[in-house]
């Protein structure tokens, strides 16, 4: 994670885009990175106001110095609150794939969660899904206005060889931070055991087992990263991964949810259809989706 150079905000002008923009100048001074603030304006939309409106053929120059205006406007509100200079960009194509191609540049990728149309861009089967779908490049999906740095973190991990990154990733973008490692188990075959009749006491003792298993398996994750002053805390609880997760997001309040693309999933599970779909869409804090 060190060698993050640079950071690229995607904007459509809306409230929650500004947000994310402000949230990536933050990180980006924090992270000594640089910072380009990205407005695509869609091919399809201007051809299809050429077509509805008339307009001249200087009407795509005029349409571009006007998103480079705001852009520019954006780019010195940002650095009016957080000290920090973005380099704006303006570009007409897809707004997929142009992002997606500027991401390909970057190391980190920035959006806010929701678009201009409220009812009709809610997070889920908007172009912020499709680019996390698509992106190679980590993705921090900003929901909060920000305030100064990360200052309480969750990190989910399923203790397989990804969990290890998660929580160096979210050391590093959050080093002052306290950061809370939360893992969520099941006793295998645990409804098998209730169907053929055995005790609760029985089960209770697998479960006992499998949370002390946990617990030690977390230590040594913690212990792996080598760095004394980082602060952090772990949850073990029994049941559904994205319940504990959210339960644990309502107890301690968190800035920021660090969590993997994918899962220990057998069907290699992707992220959208997997716990990390249900964190995205019913989390309140920002939710960093990285690849392990």
């Amino acid at each position: 994670m060190g060698n993050i150079k640079k950071l690229l905000a995607a904007t459509d002008f809306s409230d929650d885009a500004r947000q994310a923009a402000l949230r990536a100048a933050y990180l980006a001074a924090q992270l000594g990175a640089q910072l380009e603030l990205l407005h695509v304006m869609s091919g399809p939309s201007l051809s299809y106001m050429h077509e509805l409106f008339k307009l001249g053929s200087d009407a795509d120059t005029k349409l571009l110095d006007d998103a480079r205006r705001m852009l520019c406007e954006l780019a010195d509100d940002v650095a009016e609150k957080t000290g920090f200079a973005a380099i704006p960009r303006v570009q007409a194509g897809h707004v997929t794939n142009e992002i997606l191609s500027a991401a390909d540049q970057a190391d980190m990728l920035i959006l806010g969660a929701r678009g201009l149309n409220q009812m009709r861009d809610l997070f889920i089967g908007t172009t912020a899904e499709r680019l996390l779908y698509k992106c190679k490049r980590p993705v921090l999906v900003s929901k909060r206005s920000p305030h100064g740095p990360y200052r309480r973190v969750i990190v989910p991990v399923d203790l397989s060889h990804h969990s290890a990154a998660l929580l160096r990733m979210a050391a590093w973008i959050a080093p002052q931070a306290d950061i809370m490692i939360v893992h969520a188990f099941d006793v295998p075959f645990e409804g098998k055991l209730w169907l053929a009749g055995v005790e609760e006491g029985e089960i209770q003792r697998y479960r006992t087992q499998a949370r002390l298993k946990a617990q030690e398996q977390i230590e040594m994750l913690m212990q792996s990263l080598g760095d004394t002053s980082l602060r952090l805390h772990q949850t073990v609880e029994h049941g559904d991964a994205a319940r504990v997760i959210l339960e644990q997001e309502e107890e301690s309040n968190p800035d920021l949810i660090v969590i993997g693309r994918h899962g220990q999933s057998i069907m290699g599970e992707l992220l959208l259809g997997s716990v990390a779909r249900h964190v995205l869409s019913y989390s309140r804090c920002d939710v960093l989706i990285a690849n392990e």
